[in-house]
């Protein structure tokens, strides 16, 4: 599928979602996921795919959810330059996911849900 603005995609539940450049276009990709892999769908593996688009700015946001998975991957999306939110303890259904997040030193901001949308805006200069 062509990530087009105003546009959501979910990933099938047992299955990873993954971002390509196809020329000036970014497609979403449904992948099996790896035999040993933990979480299905992973958050990991979406932001991975996400931090190698060459020439992207990419803001990655980890929100309630348990263990670790986001954490590798927002760590790679900050070290190619990109920016991280993490949902704050306070709003957290499960706080396991951006805990683990924030515990990399790689999140920009930490907020509650409701302000989100705000930073994810203030991040993008708009």
């Amino acid at each position: 599928d062509l990530l087009l603005p105003d546009r959501v995609l979910v990933a099938p539940g047992g299955h990873n979602l993954g971002l390509r450049r196809i020329g000036n276009d970014i497609v979403a990709q449904v992948h099996e996921p790896a035999p040993d892999q933990r979480y299905t769908p992973s958050v990991d593996y979406l932001f991975r795919s996400a931090s190698e688009l060459a020439d992207m700015s990419v803001l990655g946001v980890v929100l309630t959810g348990m263990g670790n998975d986001g954490a590798r991957g927002i760590s790679l999306i900050k070290k190619r330059g990109g920016f991280a939110i993490a949902e704050s303890e306070e709003t957290s259904v499960v706080y396991g996911m951006p805990k683990e997040a924030i515990a990399t030193g790689h999140v920009d901001v930490v907020a509650p849900l409701d302000k989100i949308c705000r930073e994810i805006l203030r991040a993008c200069g708009v």
